[in-house]
């Protein structure tokens, strides 16, 4: 038990998404946005062409991702999710997006999309981190809502504290 207790609170204590080369890490905005497509292309993107290339889609992406208009970047790597649909890449960016918002049911929705099509140890990461934090809350909540005599509200409470006390330094 010990050892689970100290797996999970490294994973707790790191509180860190893993990024894959090259592309940027999750930002660190809360923005209550749903799992939606959204319109990606504006009218300066020039001709048909542009639209359906990959390349071209994922610049922007990139773009707007760095630049922090997480809306537009979430349109286009859901855009890019149907151009290349055996490509991880952009799911993984949309977890790291979505983690970043705290929006942690659509990022483990979509790291688990990233290791349907491609099993990469960055993306399991994110993924163990985004359902340790979910695990977390729902002890919280659990914890809350248990009666107080109700002896599996003090363990969640024991098990909470020794979360909580092991990941702070």
């Amino acid at each position: 038990m010990f050892r689970i207790v100290l797996m999970v609170t490294g994973f707790v204590a790191l509180q860190g998404c893993a990024v894959r080369n090259g592309l940027p890490s999750a930002p660190t905005i809360n923005a209550g946005r749903s799992w939606v497509d959204q319109p990606v292309l504006t009218a300066a993107d020039s001709g048909p062409a542009k639209r359906a290339d990959p390349a071209f889609i994922e610049e922007r992406a990139r773009q707007a991702y760095e630049t922090g208009r997480w809306d537009v970047a979430e349109g286009y790597y859901l855009q890019l999710t149907r151009l290349k649909p055996k490509d991880a890449g952009a799911w993984f960016q949309l977890g790291n997006l979505y983690a970043g918002q705290g929006r942690l049911d659509s990022a483990e929705r979509a790291y688990r999309e990233a290791l349907r099509r491609h099993d990469d140890p960055r993306t399991l990461h994110n993924l163990g981190l985004i359902q340790v934090k979910l695990g977390i809350g729902a002890l919280r909540e659990a914890q809350t809502r248990l009666p107080p005599t109700d002896a599996a509200r003090r363990e969640t409470r024991e098990l909470l504290r020794t979360l909580l006390e092991t990941a702070l330094p």
